[in-house]
């Protein structure tokens, strides 16, 4: 039995640290974007003259395109190059960032958000598949941790930053800087030259566009919460299960699906995206409304949280060269757990809340680094690297929507009971130790199984 070797890419023209440090700059600039526009919103909804619903589409928008452009983006660039692809996607997100900032309406607005998110993919999994081909297996933990690091951190700049912006200028601004951001990646990027095996097979066109359709109604009806849209992507998956049978190199490999431990990873992602999202947006209404925040300080009660994940994302990487990706996993799901626990055993107040937080923190930052890009690797083709990075984000995602939207209707149906809404956060987190734990003393697939 023999699992991916410890290859690394070889890179001429530009020190990999430096190139490293470019990949990871794209990853900032697609953080601060996350929440940078925030702040500009009501400033958005007033120059177009719109109802404040409409508003929300800005990130509807961008959220649903993200997350069809990932597995997408990821498959192609094991077929056209990792640098061609990163490429791509900053060149999209500098193009659709020009859109709309120069938007005479509300529909080009959306049209250059959808074109960022499309330039987004190309971005995140991208960084991770470039770390993983550049860096020996003893280093890849600590520098895949990274990216929730420099993550973490474009995600707290990006409202502080976005806020600055509409105080002082107008609202283009926050995406007039992402312009000359976007040049130095290319200028820095142009200098890398490495060798990457590819694939040379025909293009998936009609997995592509059916795979399309299903991630666009799976995550717009989770969205809108219409679930006759969701039913509609649910029953096209036969025939996405047909037509990848018999394409030469697929857009999705079914034997993820079939093989138990690349199936357990992709669930452990999608779980993983569930608690952060949960958490993230649950917290300042938490804080509101149990512990009797203002507004602004229940804004801020959520610092922590990122704070202490950044933090573990780092250690955990650290870890993960130490310790094994599997076993750093499980410790970080338990962690969510016993924070979870917690969190639906009556916390109302500030002492108890604030180490609670924390801890939801930390186990929030392990369970989203580096531990699952480790392990879906080493189980694929390295010529897949990209495209596998790309299924953990594209599940990651999915949990992302579906957190919000449960806890939402749970909050609805238990009348603001924010106990059961937590308690959700721990059976998930619970799950997902069990199918973790039943792996330790499986046997690991070998890369012709994952690729049958």
């Amino acid at each position: 039995m023999k699992l991916q070797k410890s290859t690394t890419t070889s890179i001429k023209g530009l020190p990999r640290a430096a190139t490293t440090f470019t990949f990871l700059l794209g990853i900032f600039m697609g953080a601060l974007d996350h929440g940078i526009v925030g702040p500009a919103l009501s400033s958005i909804i007033e120059a177009y003259g719109l109802e404040t619903s409409w508003g929300v589409w800005s990130f509807t928008v961008y959220t649903l395109l993200f997350a069809v452009s990932i597995p997408l983006l990821g498959k192609l660039s094991d077929r056209f190059g990792r640098k061609q692809t990163f490429v791509f996607g900053i060149t999209m997100f500098a193009i659709g960032s020009l859109i709309a900032a120069i938007a005479p309406n509300f529909t080009v607005f959306l049209i250059g958000r959808a074109i960022q998110a499309i330039g987004s993919g190309g971005i995140f999994p991208i960084t991770g598949a470039q770390i993983v081909a550049s860096y020996p297996t003893e280093m890849r933990g600590r520098i895949l941790g990274l990216i929730g690091v420099i993550f973490g951190v474009g995600t707290i700049l990006g409202p502080v930053i976005g806020g600055i912006i509409v105080s002082h200028f107008d609202w283009q601004m926050v995406f007039w800087i992402n312009i000359p951001i976007s040049l130095i990646i290319l200028i820095l990027i142009s200098m890398v030259k490495q060798e990457q095996q590819i694939v040379k097979k025909p293009i998936d066109i009609m997995g592509i566009l059916v795979l399309t359709t299903i991630i666009l109604a799976v995550m717009l009806g989770i969205t809108i919460m219409n679930f006759w849209i969701v039913f509609l992507g649910i029953i096209l998956v036969p025939l996405l299960v047909k037509v990848e049978r018999k394409h030469a190199d697929p857009i999705l490999k079914i034997t993820y699906f079939t093989k138990m431990h690349t199936l357990t990873l992709l669930i452990a992602s999608m779980i993983s995206g569930f608690i952060m999202a949960s958490a993230t947006n649950l917290m300042p209404l938490f804080a509101e409304n149990i512990l009797n925040l203002d507004k602004e300080g229940a804004g801020i009660s959520v610092a922590p949280l990122a704070a202490a994940s950044m933090i573990a994302s780092l250690i955990g990487g650290i870890l993960v060269d130490k310790l094994g990706a599997k076993k750093v996993l499980i410790i970080g799901f338990f962690i969510t757990l016993l924070a979870a626990i917690g969190l639906s055993t009556g916390v109302d107040t500030l002492a108890l809340f604030y180490p609670v937080i924390v801890l939801m923190g930390f186990g929030i930052g392990i369970v989203i680094g580096a531990p699952l890009n480790i392990l879906i690797i080493q189980v694929v083709d390295v010529k897949e690297t990209g495209s596998a990075i790309g299924y953990i984000s594209l599940f990651r995602s999915l949990g992302s929507t579906l957190g919000p939207t449960i806890a939402g209707l749970c909050l609805t149906i238990f009348d603001n009971d924010f106990e059961n809404v937590f308690m959700i956060s721990g059976v998930v987190s619970l799950a997902s130790l069990v199918l973790l734990i039943s792996l330790v003393g499986a046997k690991k697939p070998t890369l012709a199984s994952c690729n049958q």
